[in-house]
């Protein structure tokens, strides 16, 4: 199944289920170094999350904020490494 919604400029976008859950887990291992696994997000929940067409970002923003998640700080004299 796909989602398409329609940008800012114009254009339609289409994300996949999957293509939509990597995209969160990517940006919640790179800001907090979990994934959806480790927040505890089961399919079912990610399902309904993709399904209310939620882009990845905001539900990642929602989500820490929710849970009032600690931002993971990088490595300042070793930026390629935690």
């Amino acid at each position: 199944m796909l989602k398409s919604r329609q940008s800012a400029d114009g254009t339609v976008q289409v994300m996949t289920q999957s293509r939509w859950v990597r995209t969160v887990d990517h940006l919640m291992k790179r800001e907090w170094c979990i994934d959806t696994t480790d927040a505890g997000l089961g399919e079912a929940e990610l399902t309904r999350f993709w399904q209310q067409g939620e882009e990845p970002a905001a539900f990642v923003a929602w989500f820490a904020e929710k849970y009032d998640l600690t931002r993971f700080e990088h490595n300042p004299f070793r930026p390629t490494r935690a």
